[in-house]
């Protein structure tokens, strides 16, 4: 898992089945500071997350297509929560 900052949402036209009417963000990862510690990635999203929030990610492609019901997505990342504080 890593903690990361929502900085935005991608619109995809022509896709993956399993991403039909899924929601996706661009994430930059973040230290526990706030700062940029990465390059930015897409994310599943499916508890809300809105713009600027800090969030954490899990990376387990397996566990994120299991929630989109299928082995074959290209989807790796997933928000997980959000977070409140982070020290």
């Amino acid at each position: 898992m890593i903690l990361a900052r929502v900085d935005g949402h991608a619109v995809v036209s022509i896709g993956h089945p399993s991403l039909k009417a899924q929601k996706i963000v661009l994430c930059t990862p973040i230290d526990e500071h706030g700062a940029d510690a990465g390059s930015p990635f897409a994310a599943l999203d499916p508890i809300g997350a809105g713009q600027h929030t800090r969030v954490f990610i899990t990376t387990d492609g397996s566990w994120t297509q299991n929630s989109v019901h299928d082995d074959t997505s290209p989807i790796r990342n997933q928000v997980m929560g959000l977070v409140d504080d982070a020290e």
